[in-house]
């Protein structure tokens, strides 16, 4: 089984191991300083395309104009519509609206491995650490004995709020449906309806956000203190960050918080989920 590698961030060299153990042949593309003991193939975008079984991409994709970020090399990576490759499997974390137009001109298949469920759960935790010390980094104050709202109680936001609670801090959950406000307050944290958002929000120190949609519009932003810090961890952003610079809030979108902090045991993560993700996706006749 080929696989080729097309950039990526510090996590790379720790899942690249698990691949390998489990016999595959790897492909590296914008990998060039790579610890020497990997054993890898270099060779260049177009090569890797038409020699491998599956494509594996950053956890972040690419942007709109069709760039790959690698930590390994300064070289540019651009991913355009002459890389054809009818029914190669391309693996991702999230794939924006541009990677899946540009697959279905090249005969892509996209899987995004950030929708898997044991991943999702596994990388929460990496998540919400990040979060937290990212969070900590811009305040004035501990998260001990202040007050934390999360919205959004998905996979994310339920070891985000345990965290923040096991930090002693007094958190509150914002969510839609019931069962998730139940579940809440069940864990021991402060229930509160998401379409309520506006109400109490200048109580709170800190605000993560998870939900992938604007939650946080200007009629929201502006019932938020000054001093208080917003973490967006939500995939694509859920903050209109123009209204929060005009107001003088401070809000930071923080994607790929794992690979930006804990790249070790991120890496780990993948490099335990990666072989069964890419064997269950591989289509037969590759």
């Amino acid at each position: 089984l080929a696989i080729t590698i097309v950039g990526g961030d510090r996590r790379t060299e720790y899942y690249l191991p698990s691949l390998l153990q489990a016999g595959a042949k790897i492909l590296a593309v914008g990998l060039t300083r790579l610890p020497c003991y990997l054993d890898v193939v270099p060779v260049d975008l177009l090569a890797g395309i038409r020699a491998c079984h599956a494509l594996l991409l950053p956890m972040a994709g690419m942007d709109a104009k069709g760039r790959v970020q690698s930590y390994y090399d300064d070289a540019p990576l651009v991913l355009d519509r002459t890389l054809s490759a009818r029914g190669l499997l391309v693996l991702t974390g999230v794939a924006r609206p541009e990677l899946r137009e540009l697959g279905a001109v090249n005969g892509w298949r996209i899987c995004e491995i950030g929708a898997d469920d044991e991943l999702a759960y596994l990388n929460s935790v990496p998540t919400a650490e990040g979060a937290v010390r990212l969070a900590q980094d811009k305040a004035v104050k501990t998260v001990h004995g202040n007050r934390a709202l999360v919205v959004g109680y998905g996979r994310c936001g339920i070891t985000l709020a345990a965290l923040l609670r096991g930090m002693g801090a007094h958190v509150t959950v914002a969510a839609r449906q019931t069962g998730a406000l139940a579940q809440a307050f069940a864990a021991g944290h402060s229930p509160q309806y998401m379409g309520d958002l506006s109400r109490g929000l200048a109580s709170f120190d800190f605000v993560f956000n998870t939900v992938p949609a604007l939650v946080f519009t200007e009629d929201v932003l502006v019932c938020m203190r000054r001093d208080s810090v917003l973490i967006d961890i939500a995939s694509g952003g859920g903050v209109d960050y123009q209204a929060a610079m005009k107001l003088g809030r401070t809000a930071i979108l923080a994607p790929s918080l794992p690979g930006k902090f804990t790249p070790e045991t991120a890496g780990h993560i993948l490099g335990r989920v990666l072989p069964r993700i890419i064997i269950e996706n591989l289509p037969e006749e590759r």
